[in-house]
């Protein structure tokens, strides 16, 4: 036995001399076959027929091990081919077995070793280990190859990808998912072990009282053909290193095959694992033969920690918790799903705690190992998901690789304490996929009893009945509202009322889903994409494509003049995502029926802007001030509405104070404030709060609100601050919000005369009450140029002698300003069917919500004392801020104010542009100015600024049509197309 121990150690001793860096054998005895392979495509799926797994690749091209195949071959999906020869180690021990470990191979796997099949294994993310000792030739070069297929939406060996657990992958791709892609996106590792075996180790530690107990499970392999005895020995120690503090041997007889060994340990006063001390213990499973001189060992970290949902509240070791989470899909540019840099795997999660963060969610698929090692060292709770909860569709194999995919996660990952939540669906339907995860329960008691199980993220299946079951449960308990809610951004006062109101006629409610993204920022994207030199992998390839129409509407709409240089406007973009990330974060932690929140999102995956952080981890600007402000456990959660009145009016402001147990029992003293634009003070009041004692019959919420009053604001122009304090004995963030006044006595005169053409009793009534001179349109020929303002209704007799007319008085140089673009509506399917273009284009919604459009405003007369000159104040705008923009119509002569939505996909159009008509020329709008003009100031100006640039030139006389104009009219549709009388060429001018 000395002998063969004396061989085996001489030969891995020699091992650094003899093998290349990527052979030298692990401290753990493994040897890495990670570094060079080499990589074939077979798109026409013939390897397996022509022994590709006993020749050299055909058409094989170097590649690195772990890593994704459209790296080397761009776009390309279905059938790849890996291959390598290494030097295959001397087996130390007597009768020996040959491990291959693949930690990670999408999707499916299929192994040869010198031309002899060694295995397959289906599914994306999880490890598979193939006994390779029949295959191996010890001491000399061995020839690996695995046959990967990344499924495609056509029918492979029956496999398609929609019908297979595959993540968020989208065929063709779309924002949204991510690419499709596959390959071996994990480390492959060869080890050497005994004929009786460790094969596996789960261990549940629970604290109870004084003592721990530990459940240990070691499941044991003994590969030969009759029983042996032997012994187990199972040591705890402190994981960060220390004395061992439980030992515990037995004697054991292994039967041949597989078996598993089963025990308890008490342990005196473990030291728990929470959030804010992740203490660590790590359990030794060794194994010995009696009479052998060597023994086979396992071993793995936990944590002594119970998580649970009951009494209304998520607890941690019996405390009540907020979870503060975001979720990640794990996406990672150029490797998608493994980063060519390792260190963006770990930054997301030091930057999610950094910011506050107590939870982590990995949506669509499961963390990296070395992602659950550091969330277990840094006190981050998990939400785990699997490659199946984006659903699988059906197949007579959904139930099976839906099973499958989540059993084997369980298994990878049940040891880590950080791991708190399993998850079985995201946003899924009632379907087959809904129907079986309910059914899953017992099945997941079978592998793991230590953890909640969710069942639906958002709960879209509209079924009703639980959303959650507790640790040792196997029911569906009603306990909890699990919600999406993605509201309309920018947030109105009845959007932040939703969100202080959310759950109030319910349970408690795990808002599992909510967040204000930014753009993506496509110009530095790309430029990181061609500095890695992988400018033409998919993804860089869509970024660009994205970016070419930002370009064109840089160009068409000369946003130069506002911006200076395109990278200017993503980067205010990302600057404006702070405030809005505070803003909705302020209205939810001040609501005591969300007990629980998950941010979307921590990085911009899945090609849009959701994220806390870009693609390539790079920080957007204010956002870890913004983020750790607004989980801060002590938080005052301020209200001002109207967020914008005139001078005099009435503003509501309320104080709440958002507390996770954070102050003592007590008497806390408060001041309130409000200051003006010029910094006096408009309001002070002073009051105390008392925080009961602990122990009562109920605790006290989360959230509770302290002051609210009515202020009468008769100050100045400008922007106000409201604030509050604690005066004595705490330290709260947040505490501050601000409001905007205006003059009513500082708006522009209007001292011209406003024609108002068509039927709108709302501007009417405007121009009269406000003291301007006003008449109605007349359609006789102009004696002088005029300010016309359209109503929402065209005038009489209304279709295309109404625009025609209209159009008249334009050329001859009048000015048309278009408030209301339902004007122009000829039918609901034709908005844009009177529009007095040739071009006419659409009128199309683009709505922000999570993935926001980007507002922004030239500095113009119509813009004239408003802020303006870049991205529009949510603040001050918000409700004046469309859903609607023009787009398609001919180039305006000035773009005024437009809108660009980059943060999914990419689309754009115009809020605000002046067009030339003849001598005369209109202005198109969308901005809610009609609608706002009796509640918000900003709206009254604008209109006021629009009439006043339409007048700058009323005095000139009246121009002469020009002479081609009515065969404008007919290209606008606004006359009949003479037919007999015109040529042919005539006519094809008029077409252009």
């Amino acid at each position: 036995m000395k002998k063969y121990l004396a061989i085996g150690l001489a030969f891995f001793l020699l091992l650094p001399a003899i093998l290349p860096a990527q052979d030298q054998p692990l401290i753990n005895g493994s040897t890495s076959l990670d570094g060079a392979w080499s990589l074939a495509t077979d798109p026409e799926n013939m390897g397996c027929r022509q022994k590709w797994f006993s020749i050299s690749l055909p058409g094989a091209k170097p590649t690195k091990v772990p890593s994704i195949i459209q790296e080397v071959f761009p776009a390309y999906h279905g059938v790849a081919w890996y291959a390598r020869d290494f030097l295959a180690p001397v087996n130390p021990y007597p009768g020996g077995r040959y491990l291959l470990r693949f930690w990670q191979v999408d999707y499916l796997a299929e192994v040869w070793l010198n031309g002899i099949p060694a295995g397959r294994h289906e599914g994306g993310e999880t490890p598979f280990v193939l006994d390779v000792t029949d295959q191996i030739k010890p001491g000399v070069a061995n020839h690996l190859v695995v046959r990967v297929l990344n499924p495609t939406q056509e029918m492979i060996d029956g496999f398609c990808l929609n019908q297979t657990a595959h993540r968020c992958k989208r065929l063709p791709f779309s924002a949204g998912g991510s690419y499709n892609h596959g390959g071996i996106t994990d480390s492959i590792e060869l080890s050497c072990v005994p004929t009786v075996y460790v094969d596996d180790l789960y261990v549940t530690a629970r604290p109870e009282s004084k003592a721990g107990k530990l459940r240990v499970h070691a499941g044991v392999r003994n590969t030969t053909a009759a029983g042996r005895k032997g012994y187990v020995e199972i040591t705890l120690s402190p994981a960060r290193g220390g004395e061992t503090t439980t030992v515990l041997r037995l004697d054991r007889r292994f039967p041949a095959g597989d078996d598993t060994v089963e025990t308890d340990l008490t342990v005196d006063n473990p030291l728990p694992w929470d959030v804010n001390d992740p203490h660590l213990y790590r359990v030794n499973v060794r194994i010995g033969l009696d009479g052998a001189n060597f023994f086979h060992e396992q071993s793995t970290r936990c944590g002594f920690r119970d998580f649970r949902f009951s009494d209304g509240y998520f607890r941690l070791n019996g405390k009540r918790i907020y979870l503060r989470c975001s979720h990640t899909v794990n996406n990672y540019p150029i490797g998608q799903q493994f980063p060519r840099d390792p260190d963006l795997a770990r930054r997301d999660l030091l930057n999610l705690k950094v910011m506050g963060f107590n939870a982590v969610r990995f949506i669509w698929g499961g963390a990296s190992r070395v992602q659950l090692d550091l969330c277990d060292e840094i006190g981050l709770l998990v939400y785990e998901e699997s490659y199946a909860a984006w659903p699988i569709e059906p197949s007579p194999k959904m139930v099976e690789r839906f099973d499958s995919a989540g059993s084997e996660l369980i298994r990878r990952d049940r040891n880590h304490p950080s791991v708190a939540i399993w998850g079985l669906l995201n946003e899924s339907p009632n379907g087959p996929a809904f129907q079986h995860a309910l059914t899953m329960l017992p099945m997941i008691r079978q592998l793991d009893g230590a953890r909640i199980v969710m069942l639906n993220s958002g709960r879209y299946d509209g079924a009703g009945g639980g959303s959650l079951s507790n640790p040792g449960s196997t029911i569906w308990e009603d306990v909890l509202s699990d919600r999406h809610v993605y509201p309309r951004v920018p947030h109105t006062a009845d959007t932040i009322q939703l969100l202080r109101t959310l759950g109030a006629k319910g349970p408690p409610v795990f808002l599992s889903e909510y967040g204000i993204g930014s753009a993506v920022d496509l110009w530095r994207a790309i430029r990181h994409f061609e500095q890695c030199g992988a400018a033409e992998l998919e993804d860089a390839q869509y970024v660009r494509g994205l970016l070419e129409r930002f370009s064109n509407d840089w160009t068409r709409w000369r946003l130069d003049e506002t911006f200076g240089r395109p990278e200017d406007i993503f980067m205010a973009s990302l600057k404006k995502m702070a405030g809005q990330r505070t803003l909705g974060l302020n209205a939810i932690r001040s609501n005591p029926n969300i007990i629980a929140h998950s941010v979307t999102g921590a990085i911009d995956h899945v090609m849009c802007g959701e994220g806390l952080t870009t693609l390539f981890r790079e920080l957007k600007p204010g956002t870890i001030d913004a983020m750790f402000d607004a989980w801060y456990p002590l938080r005052w959660c301020l209200f001002a509405e109207p967020v914008h009145v005139r001078r005099g009016g009435t503003i509501r402001l309320e104080a709440v104070l958002a507390n996770e147990d954070a102050l003592r029992s007590g008497d806390y003293p408060v001041l309130v404030q409000v200051f003006g634009p010029n910094g006096r003070h408009v309001l002070e009041r002073r009051f105390k709060i008392a925080i009961p004692p602990p122990g009562g019959r109920r605790e006290p919420s989360f959230a509770k609100s302290y002051f609210s009053d009515d202020v009468r604001v008769d100050g100045p122009s400008g922007k106000y601050r409201f604030t509050a304090t604690f005066e004595q004995r705490a330290a709260a963030a947040g505490g501050e919000t601000a409001f905007y006044v205006t003059d009513p006595a500082e708006m522009p005169a209007i001292e011209m005369e406003v024609v108002l053409w068509g039927d709108d009793p709302l501007l009417a009534a405007w121009l009269t009450e406000h003291g301007i001179r006003t008449r109605p349109f007349a359609a006789d020929a102009p004696s002088k140029r005029e300010v016309i303002l359209v109503g929402t209704r065209p005038a009489a007799p209304g279709g295309a002698a109404a625009f025609a007319e209209l159009a008249r008085h334009i050329a001859a140089g009048s000015t048309a300003i278009f408030p209301a673009p339902e004007v122009f509506a000829a039918e609901p399917d034709q908005p844009t069917a009177w529009l007095p273009l040739v071009r006419k284009g659409t009128l199309a919604p683009i709505e922000g919500w999570l993935y926001l459009k980007d507002e922004w405003a030239k500095r113009h007369p119509i813009f004239d004392g408003l802020p303006s000159g870049g991205l529009m104040d949510y603040g001050y705008y918000r409700e004046i801020i469309p859903d609607l923009v023009w787009q398609g119509q001919d180039p305006p002569v000035e773009a005024v104010a437009g809108a660009i939505k980059a943060s999914q996909d990419y689309s754009s159009g115009l809020m605000v542009s002046v067009y030339n008509l003849g001598a005369g020329r209109f202005v198109l709008n969308t901005l809610r100015i009609r609608e706002s003009l009796s509640g918000n100031p900003a709206a009254e100006r604008l209109l006021r600024n629009m009439l006043r640039y339409a007048a700058r030139d009323v005095e000139e006389p009246v121009a002469s049509l020009p002479a081609d104009f009515d065969r404008q009219l007919r290209a606008m549709g606004f006359l009949p197309r003479k037919k007999k009388t015109e040529t042919v060429e005539t006519y094809k001018n008029q077409e252009t």
